[in-house]
C-alpha cells in the first residue's frame, strides 16, 4: 500500500498507492476535495536534482525550512531561502535542486482534487508567481508529522479522509495568506532577491555591507535586519558563501592556481580566502581540488 524509500538521512517518504488511490476516490467523494499521492520530508538534501520536462500529473508543493535552493518552474527561476515554498501546478514543465554548499531542508507535498487545486491555482494567479513566503511554523510542521503519523496507522475509510481534511488545511496555510501579509512580504522579498543578483553579478568584486545597502536604498542596520530574517544568514555571509560556490566550480574544472582564483573572487589576501574555504567547506582548496579529482 504505501512505499518508504531511502535516499538522506532522515528522510520520511509515505506513497499512496495507485489502487489505494482509485478505490478511495471512487468510494469517497470527500476525495474529490483534495488527497495526496505523496508526501514526504527530505533533511539537508544534498546534490537533490528533479526534473520533469513535461511536469507530473499532480501538484507539488514544497517548502524550505534551512538551506538554500533553486527552481525553475515554467522556465522561471526562483531562488529558495528558508521560509520560502513554491507550488508546481500539473502538466508544467519544471525542475528543482539543493544548494551544493548549504543544501535545503524541505517538506513536499505531491496532491490532487477539485478543491485543493483550485486554491493553487488562485494563489498563483494573485502572486503572479509560483514562490511565495511564510516564516516557519510550528503549528504547520505539526499539522505534517499529524499526517504522516496517521498514514503510518493504517488506511482505512476514516483514517483516510481525517489525513486528506488535514491535508486540505495545510496545503490552506501556505496559500491563503492575507493581502497585508502578501504585500508586506513581496515587497522585503523582492528587496532581498535583488541584492542576492546583485552579489552575484559583482562577484569579482569585494563589495562592502555599505555598498549592499545602498544598493537597495535601506540603511545598513535595516537591510542586515531584513536580509537575515528573510534568508537566515546576513548580508557578508551570504556574499562570501557563494564566492566559496564560485572556488569550487574553479577548483573542479580548471586548472586555475588557488591565488589566481582567490584574486577572480575580489579576494587579495590569499591566506584570507584559504582560512574562509576552508571554514565553510570543511577542508583546504587544495585538498578540495585533490579530493574531485580523484573521483
Amino acid at each position: 500500500m504505501a512505499k518508504k524509500k531511502q535516499g538522506f538521512a532522515g528522510q520520511r517518504i509515505i506513497e499512496l498507492s495507485k489502487e489505494a488511490i482509485g478505490g478511495y476516490c471512487a468510494k469517497h467523494p470527500s476525495f474529490k476535495n483534495g488527497y495526496f499521492t505523496k508526501v514526504g520530508f527530505f533533511p539537508d538534501a544534498k546534490y537533490q536534482f528533479i526534473e520533469e520536462n513535461d511536469g507530473r500529473a499532480e501538484y507539488v508543493l514544497i517548502y524550505c525550512v534551512k538551506g538554500y535552493g533553486v527552481a525553475i518552474i515554467d522556465h522561471k527561476i526562483f531562488h529558495i531561502s528558508p521560509g520560502d515554498f513554491f507550488l508546481i501546478p500539473s502538466n508544467t514543465p519544471f525542475s528543482y535542486y539543493s544548494d551544493k554548499i548549504k543544501p535545503w531542508t524541505i517538506y513536499w507535498f505531491f496532491f490532487k482534487g477539485e478543491a485543493i487545486q483550485e486554491i493553487a491555482d488562485l494563489f498563483v494567479k494573485s502572486a503572479k508567481s509560483y514562490k511565495g513566503y511564510l516564516p516557519y511554523n510550528d503549528e504547520r510542521v505539526k499539522l505534517f508529522n499529524k499526517i504522516y503519523k496517521f498514514l503510518e496507522q493504517g488506511y482505512g475509510k476514516e483514517n483516510l479522509i481525517l489525513i486528506n481534511m488535514c491535508l486540505l488545511n495545510l496545503i490552506s496555510s501556505f496559500v491563503l495568506i492575507t493581502a497585508d501579509i502578501s504585500i508586506k512580504t513581496d515587497k522585503f522579498q523582492l528587496i532581498i532577491n535583488s541584492s542576492m543578483q546583485f552579489m552575484k553579478e559583482n562577484i569579482e568584486n569585494n563589495l562592502n555591507l555599505n555598498q549592499l545597502a545602498a544598493n537597495v536604498n535601506l540603511s545598513v542596520s535595516h537591510f542586515s535586519s531584513v536580509f537575515k530574517r528573510i534568508t537566515g544568514v546576513s548580508p557578508m555571509n551570504y556574499y562570501n558563501d557563494i564566492k566559496i560556490q564560485k572556488a569550487c566550480e574553479y577548483l573542479k574544472y580548471s586548472n586555475t592556481l588557488v591565488k589566481e582564483i582567490s584574486y577572480k573572487l575580489g579576494i587579495f589576501d590569499v591566506h584570507y580566502f584559504s582560512r574562509l574555504f576552508s571554514k565553510t567547506m570543511g577542508i583546504t582548496p587544495l585538498k578540495y581540488r585533490l579530493h574531485h579529482r580523484s573521483i
